[in-house]
C-alpha cells in the first residue's frame, strides 16, 4: 500500500463521477512517461489525493490493481487509446483543501525528484505521483478536519482485508495513529533509537521495510521501525542514510560533511539496539531505497 497524488485538472469530473483512475501507457509518439507508469503500482487500499483547481477536492482509496482499459469516451481530449485503469472509491471534499494552505508544511516531507509539487510552490505538469508516508499521513491529518479519512480508507479496505482485527489496525497504522505508533514508542522506551531525544511529540515512528513493500505482518511488526528524531527519521525516509547490521549509519554520498552537519545528522551515529530481526529490514532498506549515486 502507498499514497499517491493524482492530478485530474482536465479529467477530474469524470474519474470522480466514474469511480476510477486512467492513464495511457504511453504518449503518441511512444514515449513513456513515469507519472503514467506508476498506475501498475497502485494496489488495492492506496490512498489518493485528488488534486484539481489548485485544491485538494477529493480523497480516494483504490478497489483494484491496474488494468488494461481503452480510454474512457467521456474524456474530452484524446490520448493513446491503449491504457490502465485503477477503480477507485472517492469521497468529495468540500470545499477542497487549497493546495497554498498547507504547501510550506508539506514541502520538507516531499522527495526531491518525482515530487508532485514544483519549487515554485504549484502542482507539477504531470499525472500519478507517489509520495512518501510522512507526507501522506501529513495530509491525512490535515484533511481530517473536513473528511473522515478513516472511515474512507476503512470502508474500501474492508473489501480486500475480510479479518476485522487486522483491518482495523491496518486503517490506524496506515494515517499515523493506532497501536503500532504505541508499541513502537514502548519498545524504544520513548527515545529516539539513535539519540536518545525523549520528547514524545518530536518523535517519528517509521517503518523500516515501507510500507508499501510490507505485507500486513510486517507493517505491524515493531521490529519494522524505529523511532527516530526529524532529521534522521526524514533522511532514512527517503534513502538519504540508512543501517549497517552492526547499526552504524551509512551515509549516501549525496550528502556531503557539509550537509550532514547542517541536516543535524552525525557520521558516527548508531542505532543503540539492533537484533536480527532489524537486520533483516534493513538489508531490504539498504537495497530498495539507499541512494548511493
Amino acid at each position: 500500500m502507498a499514497y499517491w497524488w493524482v492530478s485530474q485538472n482536465q479529467t477530474y469530473r469524470q474519474e470522480q463521477e466514474g469511480g476510477y483512475l486512467w492513464a495511457p501507457k504511453s504518449g503518441a509518439n511512444g514515449v513513456i512517461f513515469q507519472h503514467w507508469s506508476n498506475m501498475q503500482l497502485v494496489k488495492p487500499g492506496d490512498v489518493i489525493f485528488s488534486y484539481a483547481n489548485q485544491a485538494i477536492g477529493a480523497i480516494g482509496v483504490a478497489s483494484s490493481a491496474a488494468y488494461d482499459a481503452p480510454q474512457p469516451e467521456e474524456f474530452a481530449e484524446n490520448w493513446h487509446p491503449d491504457g490502465r485503469r485503477v477503480d477507485v472509491v472517492y469521497k468529495t471534499i468540500s470545499p477542497g483543501m487549497p493546495l497554498a494552505t498547507f504547501v510550506d508544511e508539506m514541502i520538507p516531507y516531499l522527495p526531491e525528484r518525482n515530487s508532485p509539487i514544483t519549487k515554485l510552490k504549484t502542482g507539477v505538469q504531470g499525472y500519478l505521483f507517489a509520495i512518501p508516508p510522512k507526507a501522506g499521513q501529513f495530509i491525512c491529518e490535515r484533511l481530517a478536519f473536513v473528511a473522515p479519512v478513516e472511515e474512507i480508507v476503512a470502508d474500501t479496505l474492508q473489501q480486500t482485508v475480510p479479518d476485522e482485527t487486522t483491518r482495523e489496525a491496518l486503517v490506524k497504522a496506515r494515517i499515523g495513529q493506532g497501536r503500532w505508533r504505541r508499541d513502537l514508542l514502548r519498545h524504544w522506551s520513548g527515545k529516539c533509537a539513535i539519540t536518545g531525544l525523549d520528547i514524545e511529540p518530536l518523535l517519528r515512528a517509521s517503518h523500516i521495510k515501507p510500507w508499501r513493500d510490507s505485507n500486513n505482518r510486517e507493517r505491524l511488526d515493531v521490529l519494522n521501525g524505529f523511532v527516530l528524531s526529524p532529521a534522521y527519521d526524514a533522511a532514512f525516509d527517503v534513502g538519504l542514510i540508512s543501517f549497517n547490521d552492526d547499526g552504524t549509519i551509512a551515509v549516501s554520498p549525496r550528502l556531503s560533511a557539509n550537509r550532514l552537519l547542517a541536516a543535524g545528522i552525525s557520521q558516527t551515529a548508531k542505532l543503540s539496539t539492533v537484533v536480527d530481526e532489524h537486520r533483516g529490514y534493513l538489508a531490504h532498506h539498504r537495497q530498495a531505497l539507499f541512494v548511493v549515486t
